[in-house]
């Protein structure tokens, strides 16, 4: 299990790399399903994520995952 920590300020996630993938995945389809923009704070929180994700091999640097 891979272990991931992320934050932006008043909002952190610390967890394992596949709750993480499931929440950014949820949260960018949430706001996109609605057709709405996500608000910044929340935005770098996801990226923040995403950034944690790809230092622990997780994503690519084109934030695809990586094959095992």
């Amino acid at each position: 299990m891979i272990f991931i920590q992320a934050s932006e300020k008043a909002l952190s996630f610390n967890g394992d790399s596949q709750t993480a993938l499931y929440l950014v995945n949820d949260l960018r389809e949430s706001y996109q399903a609605n057709g709405m923009d996500m608000p910044k704070m929340l935005s770098d929180f996801v990226f923040n994520i995403e950034v944690a994700l790809q230092n622990a091999g997780v994503l690519d640097e084109w934030f695809e995952g990586v094959k095992a």
